[in-house]
């Protein structure tokens, strides 16, 4: 699965057999005045519907990208209020028997 926007997303593999998500803003994004920052997160949100659109019900990428667009639905507030450190990473625990915990990133 690649997604591409304003997060640069990784998977790491813990000690107790989770998985999280590691979220960081990309440079580029850190680079915007704060209403192009809005901008850029509405169109990363409408990118992710319309490729998760296109996926089968079955495609195990499926449930990584509403994974992704759940997080970055409940992010967007706090980037249009302004109230997130971009300089901060975003670290979503995700369990070892999640489907989202089977993808792999390249």
């Amino acid at each position: 699965m690649l997604i591409e926007g304003p997060l640069n997303i990784s998977i790491v593999d813990t000690d107790t057999g989770d998985r999280e998500l590691h979220l960081k803003f990309s440079p580029e994004f850190k680079a915007l005045k704060q209403n192009q920052q809005c901008d850029s997160f509405h169109e990363f949100i409408h990118y992710l519907k319309t490729e998760i659109d296109v996926l089968e019900e079955t495609d195990p990428n499926r449930h990584g990208m509403l994974t992704i667009q759940q997080i970055a639905e409940q992010l967007l507030p706090h980037i249009e209020a302004n109230e997130i450190p971009l300089e901060d990473a975003i670290v979503v625990n995700i369990q070892a028997n999640s489907p989202f915990g089977n993808i792999t990133t390249k």
